[in-house]
């Protein structure tokens, strides 16, 4: 059905009538179908269901059923003006069902509209899904062979590469042309967005009315598709800290939600157990379901950014799992569902059952740390906490104050590159992922740093190895050095440090230039026999060596090539 057709109007009646068609008739599996129309009925608002509900419902070729909320939305034309993005409104606003249908066959799909005057259906109609085209895997779940990785749903592993990339620059939708192709040319498969006020939030101006940031949402919309072009699946952040906190980023003043502005609540706080904020969030988590549920790409929800910066507690916990077991009601698709903390390992939101993934996020500065090791204990203390869970090195960088003093503490970018070793071979489903994409690794150029960890995880399937995270034994006379590695039933991916090349916090001793020469890495508990040992370049991705090694007895003492900073070996039999 050609978008020019397509039109709203709201006029008084005593029932609701639509008429919808779909925008193509033959889909893929594993593709967005969508359909799109008008509905006729009397309401204020048409965000709030329980004024105007649009529901999909579509029959699958096995006889299966799945319902869709829909949504309401306009488009948008855009064009960039010096740096700056502009969007000017199309002419009409519409409704929208989004879907994703899971199989080949003949499917049908209906409109169901409910009113408090009554309902009304569009007639049942067919439409053709072909066989998935070979890069479609479905979406991401926990694996079912190993449940503290993922996979897609055909069984295709997956390791996220890549960083934050949570708004944009002056050039809105643009900074995203410009990033994400930069990204997928290295490999990177994972970026993190968040829907804050001065970007892709969708409820600033009125609480529970979408209509005034629609440009909002329909520049997700074209994020998420280009993420999804490259092959990058998205961790979207529904509500970050600043609009509720009182200690960091505080926007509490110009909040809507703020009884000062005519809103609900006398203390940021209150967000979790007031009646009318609470269903306010659940109206906002209704759009975020039929907007972008379809996602195939979605890693995950994201409920908050770093939610202790507002509260901490038993309502907060509570909170949490009453809004994930609602996203599991709206969600057909059953996306995976998470949040994060600020500060600290210990928090009962991480044995929350409706919670699938477990956060760190980690600033060194003030601390003068060694970066690997801090965040390896960490990680491994939210392994033994939460056992079977997926982790992730959410965000990391050296200094959280920002870009310029991340550079002049770590000018090399020693932080960045550390972190996200660490993240990954400290445990994670994940390497660490960076913050500052748009003031330090865009204008660095660091994008090169993703290539070799790309390349060190490719074809390991990480659900299938029973990794365990170890310290194995590392030593070269007069060095200081460190190594971390997850051991497998067939594959070791190991990281060697030189623990002196540092970011420069005093008394850390900065950047070490120095070769290391003579080291030994010593590997335990593993198969007898014939094994491969691959040295890679950190910064490259090149092999420095590849040999072959036997042995018995479980035990292997393999000499590692001179290096200087940092060295890889992909062990394998």
């Amino acid at each position: 059905m050609p978008l020019a057709l397509v039109a709203m109007r709201c006029i008084p009646g005593p029932k609701p009538s639509a008429t919808a068609g779909a925008l193509a008739e033959r889909v893929r599996a594993f593709e967005r179908f969508e359909t799109a129309g008008s509905i006729w009925a009397d309401w204020d608002n048409p965000f709030d269901p329980e004024q105007v509900r649009l529901d999909g419902e579509f029959r699958a070729p096995d006889g299966s059923t799945l319902a869709m909320p829909g949504f309401y939305t306009r488009d948008f034309r855009r064009a960039l003006v010096g740096d700056f993005e502009q969007l000017a409104p199309r002419p009409q606003p519409h409704w929208r069902v989004r879907m994703t249908p899971t199989q080949p066959g003949t499917w049908e799909w209906r409109w169901v509209v409910t009113t408090p005057a009554g309902t009304a259906t569009t007639e049942w109609t067919a439409f053709e899904v072909e066989p998935a085209a070979p890069d479609r895997h479905g979406f991401l779940r926990r694996s079912p062979r190993d449940g503290r990785y993922l996979a897609w749903d055909d069984g295709t592993p997956y390791v996220a590469i890549g960083e934050n990339l949570a708004w944009y620059d002056g050039r809105g939708t643009y900074a995203y042309d410009d990033w994400i192709p930069k990204l997928a040319a290295q490999g990177v498969n994972y970026v993190r967005l968040w829907m804050p006020s001065w970007a892709f939030g969708i409820e600033q101006d009125a609480l529970g009315d979408y209509t005034n940031r629609l440009d909002r949402a329909w520049q997700l919309d074209h994020v998420l598709a280009l993420a999804e072009r490259h092959g990058i699946a998205v961790m979207l952040c529904i509500q970050n800290h600043g609009p509720f906190s009182l200690e960091a980023n505080s926007e509490w003043e110009s909040n809507p939600y703020n009884a000062a502005n005519g809103g609900p609540l006398a203390a940021p706080a209150d967000f979790f157990t007031d009646p009318a904020a609470r269903a306010l969030f659940e109206r906002r988590l209704r759009y975020l379901v039929a907007r972008w549920g379809y996602a195939t790409h979605l890693l995950a929800w994201e409920l908050w950014n770093e939610v202790d910066l507002v509260a901490t507690g038993p309502a907060v916990e509570a909170w949490h799992a009453d809004m994930a077991r609602l996203l599991r009601v709206l969600d057909p698709y059953d996306h995976l569902v998470t949040t994060s903390l600020a500060r600290g390992n210990a928090s009962p939101l991480w044995s929350l059952p409706e919670l699938d993934l477990v956060q760190i996020h980690h600033y060194a500065f003030p601390l003068a740390y060694d970066i690997p090791s801090t965040i390896a204990q960490r990680l491994r203390l939210q392994r033994n906490a939460h056992p079977g869970k997926p982790q992730l090195l959410g965000e990391h960088g050296a200094d959280y104050r920002g870009p310029a003093e991340t550079l002049a503490l770590d000018p090399e970018s020693i932080g960045f590159h550390h972190g996200n070793w660490i993240g990954l071979v400290g445990g994670g489903f994940g390497a660490g992922m960076t913050w500052w994409w748009d003031d330090l690794i865009d204008p660095e150029d660091l994008y090169f740093r993703f290539a070799p960890l790309a390349r060190f995880v490719a074809g390991v399937a990480f659900d299938a190895q029973d990794f365990t995270a170890i310290r194995p034994a590392v030593a070269a006379d007069g060095r200081n050095l460190a190594a971390y590695a997850l051991r497998g039933e067939s594959v070791v991916l190991a990281w060697v440090q030189n623990a002196d090349h540092q970011w420069s916090l005093d008394p850390l001793p900065g950047p070490d230039p120095e070769e290391v020469l003579g080291a030994a890495l010593t590997l335990t508990g593993l198969a007898d026999g014939a094994w491969t040992a691959r040295w890679i370049d950190t910064r490259t991705g090149a092999d420095v060596a590849v040999e072959p090694v036997a042995f018995s007895g479980g035990t292997v003492v393999l000499a590692v090539p001179i290096f200087r900073e940092d060295i890889a070996l992909r062990f394998e039999r």
